[in-house]
């Protein structure tokens, strides 16, 4: 198992020029992929428009601009100033800004959000970047109403994606790398046991891109075999964009889950 640098990764997504400069999922070779999360959401997802949600890790603000423009009020928390930037750039691009409330705070304090004041929480392509996932859900948790909902994104180790990703992992360890480490995987167990210890229940999920061996958007895509790869991927989301439930929706690039309050931490 991976274990992350609680100090190195919040750094690292805290400092200029890092994550904003190669987070662009609505641009580039695997926007096919990123597009078929959104669609899971259109598809799957009934949005009220009266729900308060808090997008936690907004990024450019994807996520929270969708539920901003479906007439929820949002408020999207990010740790680097310039994915919060660009996330104001797309609320003025759509509309929003007067639904969307942007503020600097990491996952594991939103002591800004009051308790129980959420509907929707999203927590969408973090995961797999938060060195202590139970402190990050225990705060979602605290924010959710008693009927409040959490839609989140993982990658799984059981995927092809994630498999390719931990013997890179593996490998940097061996060669002495691991500090610089910014991400790790979760077995579909681990994860239903991490909301579980929340009293969070995953009601369903859903995978993407199956046969999507990298959703990298920064590293390898210069690579002829990657990008042979990526055509692949990109044809099976043409075909099927995303799996629900069982066994292939488990082995997906990235699992898209939604829980429901269902009990007390």
């Amino acid at each position: 198992m991976t274990r992350l640098d609680t100090q190195r990764v919040h750094d690292y997504f805290a400092r200029p020029g890092t994550v904003s400069h190669w987070w662009d999922p609505e641009n580039g070779p695997l926007r096919f992929h990123y597009d078929a999360e959104l669609q899971v959401i259109r598809d799957c997802v009934a949005v009220d428009p009266r729900w308060r949600v808090v997008d936690v890790g907004t990024g450019r603000g994807r996520f929270g601009g969708y539920f901003a423009q479906a007439g929820c009020r949002v408020v999207g928390i990010d740790l680097n100033a310039e994915m919060l930037a660009a996330a104001r750039e797309t609320a003025a691009r759509l509309g929003i800004a007067d639904r969307f409330e942007l503020r600097l705070g990491s996952a594991e304090d939103l002591s800004t959000v009051p308790a129980g004041s959420v509907d929707m929480a999203l927590c969408m392509e973090l995961f797999d970047h938060l060195p202590d996932l139970s402190r990050a859900l225990a705060e979602i948790r605290r924010t959710l109403a008693p009927d409040g909902r959490l839609l989140f994104t993982y990658v799984p180790s059981e995927s092809l994606y994630g498999s390719v990703g931990n013997l890179y992992r593996w490998l940097r360890q061996r060669s002495g790398g691991a500090g610089g480490l910014i991400s790790r995987t979760y077995s579909f167990a681990e994860i239903t046991a991490a909301l579980d210890r929340q009293g969070l229940t995953l009601e369903r999920y859903w995978g993407v891109g199956l046969l999507c061996v990298s959703a990298q958007t920064r590293l390898f895509q210069r690579n002829p075999v990657v990008r042979a790869l990526t055509a692949l991927a990109r044809a099976e989301a043409q075909r099927r964009p995303y799996y629900e439930g069982g066994a292939l929706a488990r082995r997906g690039a990235h699992v898209v889950g939604l829980a429901r309050v269902t009990g007390v931490p």
